[in-house]
């Protein structure tokens, strides 16, 4: 999971799909970005493509560019590759303002959307019965869960999120572009992550 760390230069909290680039060895047809529903299934997916076009661009499944697809500040995408030499280039402007993303009932892609790192307990959960509700998980290459925190507010003195044995997560950092996998109960429910100071 990955996550741009810009948003478009001028107005808007959006990045423009064709502003992410896929660098590395081999990348074209060999990088994917792929959104997710709430199940983990694939929605969407755009591939890296260096020859179909003029230029190297995401393309559809016809390998056409991909034309005015934006991607929102926070929101997490799947990227699959062929190699670690592989990755995903954003550019844009530091957003300033505080990201949230909304949840839905199951899983959504969110993400670190700031250019540096950032602790678990900077994260907040919000919305109605967000304790113990709200999971933040890390995925692995295959998209299995290696790490997982639960929000909670009744465990300690403030709310926070917890481990298995609901005590607060400590020296958890989340990298810049780093992408979480978020279960939520419903679309009244978001993650807030708050601008650092730059």
């Amino acid at each position: 999971m990955v996550t741009p760390q810009f948003v478009n230069v001028g107005a808007g909290s959006t990045l423009d799909l064709q502003t992410l680039k896929a660098t590395g060895d081999n990348a074209s047809d060999n990088v994917q970005i792929q959104v997710l529903d709430a199940y983990g299934r694939t929605q969407v997916s755009y591939d890296w493509n260096d020859w179909a076009a003029s230029t190297a661009c995401w393309v559809d499944g016809d390998w056409n560019p991909v034309e005015e697809v934006s991607i929102s500040a926070g929101q997490g995408l799947w990227v699959m590759g062929s190699a670690s030499t592989q990755g995903i280039l954003s550019a844009g402007k530091v957003g300033r303002d505080d990201v949230v993303v909304v949840l839905r009932n199951g899983g959504t892609g969110a993400g670190n959307p700031f250019p540096v790192s950032i602790d678990l307990q900077d994260i907040v959960a919000e919305g109605d019965e967000a304790s113990d509700n709200v999971q933040i998980q890390v995925l692995d290459a295959y998209g299995r869960t290696v790490a997982s925190y639960d929000w909670n507010d009744w465990a300690n003195a403030t709310a926070c999120w917890v481990d298995g044995d609901w005590n607060p997560v400590e020296n958890v950092t989340i990298e810049p572009g780093q992408g979480l996998w978020v279960m939520g109960s419903s679309t009244s429910q978001s993650i807030r992550f708050s601008s650092p100071t730059l």
